[in-house]
């Protein structure tokens, strides 16, 4: 995975410090075309989607919709449910707060009142993503010290719960999220679900992701137009976004494509240049 993959597999849906140029401009033109009338807009937001220097990257995770056969097995005789209606399933296990997500396409404000009706200061954002990213979360533990530009762990107190059995997903197969009871910092959780027609992605996966359309397709410093007729074989359609430049639906054929991410079902975003990109040769090879 290059490195721009990685920065935009880990994007939230909002803005702050210690984004780079290279995801701030695919970012804002991603997000910057109208949603349809069947779309939902993603909350407005202040935090950092993108890893900031010297800061941990954050964990990731995945998150389904409540397989509530399998979270039985994990939870404690006699804890009461939330209410029928209820967008989260939020249940007191031994001192921590067990949260799986009922209502994948409920309000923002639905999900805020319920968690903070346990004491919690968390925001849940559920965004819209592609199928290789539903269920796919990150957690940003502590905002307050992430806004004041300090580093913060990627690891807890926050943590997933994984279901029983095995698992294909190469990053596990959570169920939920477990808070501790008295967790008393702002949190931000972002949760991927899938993409209403016509709906822009917040969260864009890598174009070479797995289950994406160049998924072990080697085009980083291929041309545009090799690229381009890649993507379009594949029934993608790519458009161009170069630093300092708004998105075109077309690039001249001899630059380069350094990276590209899906901003829609069957649309992608590249990010071009007319020189090769520098390739990090200690880079892992993708699994393929």
């Amino acid at each position: 995975m290059h490195d721009l993959d990685r920065l935009v597999a880990s994007l939230a849906p909002d803005a702050g410090p210690g984004m780079t140029p290279i995801a701030r401009e695919l970012l804002e033109e991603i997000t910057a075309s109208p949603v349809t009338a069947h779309s939902v807009a993603a909350p407005s937001a202040t935090a950092s989607p993108a890893p900031a220097q010297g800061r941990a990257p954050r964990r990731r995770a995945w998150l389904t919709v409540p397989a509530l056969a399998a979270l039985a097995t994990l939870l404690s005789v006699g804890v009461a449910q939330a209410p029928a209606s209820a967008a989260l399933d939020i249940r007191l296990v031994d001192g921590a707060y067990v949260i799986t997500v009922k209502d994948l396409m409920a309000e923002p404000e639905v999900y805020q009142r319920e968690l903070k009706a346990r004491g919690l200061d968390i925001t849940l954002e559920v965004v819209a993503t592609s199928a290789s990213q539903v269920g796919q979360i990150f957690v940003l533990h502590d905002l307050d010290r992430l806004r004041a530009g300090q580093a913060v762990s990627a690891e807890g107190p926050i943590t997933t719960i994984d279901a029983p059995g095995s698992c294909a997903r190469p990053h596990g197969c959570p169920i939920g999220v477990k808070v501790p009871a008295d967790f008393d910092k702002k949190a931000q959780i972002t949760l991927g679900r899938p993409a209403r027609p016509g709906e822009k992605y917040r969260m864009p996966p890598g174009v070479a992701r797995p289950g994406e359309p160049l998924h072990c397709v080697p085009y980083v410093n291929k041309s545009v137009a090799e690229v381009g007729a890649m993507l379009r074989e594949r029934g993608v359609t790519p458009t161009y976004i170069a630093h300092g430049q708004r998105a075109q639906p077309s690039a001249p054929a001899g630059w380069y494509v350094h990276d590209g991410v899906m901003s829609a079902d069957g649309e992608a975003l590249l990010l071009v240049a007319p020189e090769p990109r520098a390739v990090d040769q200690h880079a892992p090879e993708p699994r393929c």
